[in-house]
């Protein structure tokens, strides 16, 4: 008789301890340190944006971990809750359209607040990061989509079991009590995809998974036990459902494939489903050289995930950033569509609502068939002058079929940091950041005391 398969929390739990003694390739090292610098940028401009205001009111618990962006420090569980929040607050952080979620808001955060209280050194949060980005990215993709089409939100669900394996590594948890964290983090999670019309609250839900899987691996530090069969016969199974729990198989690459290469990196503002559409109506402006005004109708399909997910009409500006044809007339107009444009006065310009009435946003059931290998968006043209123009894209640019380079990620941080932190701070954390895999024990201290913004103001205006 064959061996009963390994239950799938074991075979994470054991990757996330091998983290421990066996970094990662160099590859991915220095993508995740790319990825900490594009995660600290959307942080900061979560904090540009207003939305530190009511999550320091309600989380204010006195420590001395820093609240990115801010003057203010707090707690280590109200700093990681605060930060992994604003870093989703703006959804300008990465994210992967396999699982439909955010790993860097999910993971990042947490993990550089609790290697600055652990001492850790450069590469041990790196492995860290690893390890919370390759459990994210292995569940999202058993639990997606069927997760979104029951009406949760995945970036919620995998934030905690992600917390819980990068902190294991930090927290130097062996194999079992690793396995154990990620278990017990599996029922601290929670979110719903109908909690995204409300922006000022549902990052909340993002930062207290966050939260609930740092304390799940403590609680593991502590000797407390998780269910070894939680994936296969709760969380999959609750989540996504029987099929997709029947066909669980979490061990075989683990390690090996890494999915962090399955990931993409944000060229604009608002919800991913928006940006193969603005990629596709810039480009037919591009090769036919097309003012706004030229155009009498536009018809923008996309799959049926993708639409479900689109507020449209955006009644205010945090609707605004799931609104394709808000995303889609502000890049005609102003040539991008870039996260400062989100705000109430662009969706009040009478320009952009002029054009947003002329948009079309609709499901396609055709282009589902190769949904999340493919995330297309067909935009259509109708000129004044008679002509159809159209232009299908199967992946926005920054999918790794359309990679962004460093630089891109850098010029984001740039863009962003100097506002908040002032330009030579910023610089200092730039250069900290890049040189964090050879950097020392403690080095995560350092670079959390350079998070802290030396303004009095924890919410300047963009």
């Amino acid at each position: 008789m064959p061996a009963a398969p390994e239950a799938a929390v074991l075979a994470l739990g054991r990757f996330a301890a091998g983290l421990r003694h066996t970094p990662p390739p160099a590859a991915v090292a220095d993508a995740l340190l790319l990825r900490t610098v594009d995660t600290i940028a959307a942080q900061l401009h979560g904090v540009r944006g207003g939305h530190a205001r009511l999550l320091l009111q309600l989380l204010d618990a006195p420590g001395r971990f820093p609240v990115w962006g801010t003057p203010h420090r707090r707690a280590l569980r109200d700093a990681v809750a605060i930060d992994a929040a604003l870093a989703h607050a703006t959804y300008f952080e990465d994210g992967s359209r396999f699982t439909g979620g955010h790993p860097g808001s999910a993971v990042i955060p947490a993990a550089l607040l609790l290697a600055a209280e652990r001492g850790a050194s450069g590469a041990q949060l790196i492995a860290a990061i690893a390890a919370g980005y390759e459990v994210f990215l292995w569940l999202g993709r058993a639990l997606y989509p069927a997760t979104v089409r029951r009406g949760f939100q995945s970036t919620a669900i995998l934030a905690a079991p992600a917390t819980a394996a990068a902190a294991a590594v930090l927290l130097d948890l062996d194999a079992t009590q690793a396995a154990h964290a990620i278990a017990i983090a599996c029922s601290q999670g929670a979110g719903l995809k109908e909690a995204l019309r409300c922006v000022d609250s549902q990052p909340l839900q993002v930062g207290r998974s966050s939260e609930g899987g740092l304390l799940a691996a403590r609680l593991a530090a502590l000797g407390a036990t998780g269910s070894p069969e939680i994936l296969e016969k709760g969380f999959v199974r609750g989540f996504a459902g029987e099929l997709e729990a029947a066909a669980l198989d979490l061990g075989a690459g683990l390690g090996t494939h890494w999915s962090l290469d399955e990931t993409y990196v944000k060229l604009h503002g608002g919800c991913r489903g928006n940006h193969a559409p603005v990629d596709a109506a810039l480009a037919l402006v591009a090769q036919h050289g097309l003012a706004p005004a030229a155009i009498a109708g536009i018809a923008v399909a996309v799959d049926s995930v993708t639409r479900a997910a689109a507020i449209e009409p955006p009644a205010n500006a945090f609707e605004a950033q799931s609104s394709i044809g808000f995303s889609v007339a502000v890049a005609l107009l102003h040539g991008d569509a870039a996260p400062p444009r989100f705000d109430a006065a662009t969706l009040a310009d009478g320009a952009v609502q002029a054009l947003m009435r002329r948009i079309h946003v609709a499901a396609d059931t055709t282009l589902d068939a190769g949904y999340p290998l493919t995330r297309p968006a067909l935009v259509r043209f109708t000129l004044h002058d008679g002509r159809v123009l159209q232009q299908r894209l199967d992946f926005a640019r920054g999918e790794p079929e359309l990679p962004l380079d460093s630089g891109h990620v850098l010029r984001k941080y740039d863009g962003i940091a100097p506002a908040l932190l002032g330009a030579t701070q910023a610089a200092a954390l730039r250069a900290q950041l890049l040189a964090l895999p050879a950097a020392p024990a403690g080095a995560c201290d350092a670079l959390c005391a350079l998070l802290a913004s030396p303004s009095t103001d924890p919410t300047p205006s963009p």
